[in-house]
């Protein structure tokens, strides 16, 4: 009886053999610690593993596909170039720069339409921001996201258009030697990192006859400055991005500047 018992009981004890079936349907905790096990016991996994390949694809289908694709592209190009050849269509946008950014380009479809909310931004010894809004009921958040991309671009405007004031007094501008220093003075915009922004953007970076540029970021200039209601005299809580203008008190039309945030919220730390 004993005998029979101790059988029962050591074959009980024995560990199970492992198999792929068996581990397709555990939890992954429990996966990973039993193929642990397997492996200090030097114990291989019984069955067979299923190995999913990627799909085979059919080399013509794929050339097929990319022509048609291409062949859209072209097509929709040339059909733009007939538009943009159209009177009406140059008159309308003979005043929209070569740069022109996505918020800006989205604001004079809005003006167009009759949906714009502007705000004009000014700042302290720089020329002041006109910035069009294209959403119906656009935020506090995206307002400064404009601010920033458009003060971006008109500094960008700006230095691009000192530097060929400097080549024009040299007289070397339609020389090719203008064009590679042009190329190489002037920053060029890469769509993976944006280009770093200076103080200018808020506020003038001549100090006692001196120019700074201190290359901050909006991060740090949103946590140094606030903006200002000018119509209201009153200082615009930012804290809540999702905050639409109106609830704010921001009217279309309104005039905003920027004020150091220290002056009326103090010195608590924004994170």
């Amino acid at each position: 009886m004993d005998r029979h018992r101790g059988e029962r009981w050591h074959r009980h004890q024995q560990p199970e053999t492992l198999t792929y079936r068996k581990l397709k349907y555990m939890p992954v905790n429990l996966r990973k610690k039993a193929i642990r096990e397997a492996r200090n016991r030097n114990e291989p996994i019984v069955g067979k593993r299923r190995r999913h390949g990627r799909r085979k694809t059919n080399k013509k289908d794929e050339d097929f596909e990319r022509c048609e694709h291409n062949a859209m592209l072209a097509a929709t190009a040339e059909e733009m170039k007939q538009i943009l050849k159209q009177p009406e269509c140059a008159d309308l946008l003979s005043d929209i720069p070569y740069d022109v950014t996505t918020t800006e380009l989205l604001g004079e479809i809005a003006i167009a339409e009759g949906r714009a909310t502007t705000i004009y931004v000014e700042r302290d010894g720089l020329s002041t921001l006109t910035i069009v809004l294209h959403q119906e009921q656009p935020t506090i958040a995206n307002l400064k996201h404009a601010i920033g991309e458009i003060s971006h671009a008109q500094h960008t405007r700006t230095q691009r258009d000192r530097h060929e004031e400097r080549l024009r007094r040299r007289g070397i501008t339609k020389t090719k030697q203008a064009i590679d220093e042009l190329k190489s003075c002037v920053p060029q915009q890469v769509d993976s990192m944006p280009p770093r922004s200076t103080g200018e953007l808020v506020c003038s970076s001549l100090r006692n006859g001196h120019e700074h540029r201190a290359h901050v970021s909006w991060r740090f200039l949103w946590r140094a400055f606030t903006l200002f209601n000018v119509d209201t005299n009153q200082p615009i809580n930012d804290e809540n991005g999702r905050a639409t203008l109106t609830d704010l008190g921001i009217e279309n039309g309104a005039t905003l500047k920027f004020v150091h945030r220290v002056k009326y919220f103090g010195r608590k730390r924004k994170k």
